[in-house]
């Protein structure tokens, strides 16, 4: 049973282009994400006389996600360096990536938060002032793979002011650790914005999707970002060496 609520047309990115407070937007939604984060995950969920399991974000969806880097990017950007060899280190890469995710606490996510997909209701009080779309699966994942959704938005520049008000709300929401917070932050957001990468790709050569190449530059600009993190040399590494322009033109 799904209760749904027409929310209006306010989308969080709409509202900002038309003069909004981004810092402020921004801050609302770091605050409904710790709410959501820090609520209790059930097991399970009733289905039709029977239980649903809540599933976890697990290795094989992870893999499955960020090998669409190495996929896809290349066919699209023939300057991207991957081979039988290569691919092997990448495979080295994916797995300390991974490994290091599944020591993360994990949280009941929502996975697509981004200023499209929230809505503004200054109307309402507190965590209600943010309407949500587009929640998928219902996933136990990382609260930091929301957050990296939000400040990592692929489709707009979110400003240095505005991220830190997101970040600032969500660990005052949460309780949790500045130092501990950017390292996830850092090694989620990357996996995260590897799968964009892939993703988008893949849209403009299997699907002729065009627009979707005008996304690229500013994500590799987020990609430079996380990779940049101490916690983050190896990945780093590799993206050096298989495609080094991803880091010279963000």
């Amino acid at each position: 049973l799904a209760i749904l609520e027409d929310l209006g047309d306010d989308l969080f990115a709409r509202v900002i282009e038309n003069g909004g407070d981004e810092i402020e937007l921004y801050e609302a939604a770091g605050d409904v994400l710790a709410a959501a984060h820090r609520a209790p995950a059930p097991f399970t969920l009733p289905y039709r006389g029977g239980e649903w399991p809540i599933l976890t974000y697990d290795h094989l969806a992870l893999s499955a996600n960020i090998d669409l880097f190495v996929e896809w990017m290349p066919k699209r950007d023939l300057e991207m360096r991957i081979n039988e060899q290569t691919r092997l280190r990448w495979e080295r890469v994916r797995e300390n990536l991974i490994a290091k995710a599944e020591d993360f606490p994990r949280a009941l996510i929502l996975r697509d938060t981004h200023a499209e997909n929230l809505i503004w209701l200054p109307q309402r009080e507190g965590v209600a002032r943010v309407g949500l779309l587009d929640f998928q699966d219902a996933l136990l994942g990382w609260g930091e793979w929301d957050i990296s959704m939000l400040v990592h938005d692929a489709r707009r520049d979110v400003s240095a002011e505005a991220r830190a008000a997101a970040k600032r709300a969500y660990l005052d929401g949460t309780g949790g650790s500045g130092e501990d917070f950017d390292e996830r932050l850092a090694v989620l957001g990357a996996m995260n914005i590897m799968r964009i990468m892939g993703i988008f790709a893949r849209l403009v050569v299997r699907d002729n999707k065009p627009r979707y190449d005008t996304f690229q530059p500013r994500l590799r600009r987020l990609l430079n970002e996380t990779l940049s993190h101490p916690s983050m040399g190896e990945a780093k590494d590799f993206v050096s060496a298989v495609a080094p322009h991803l880091l010279v033109e963000a």
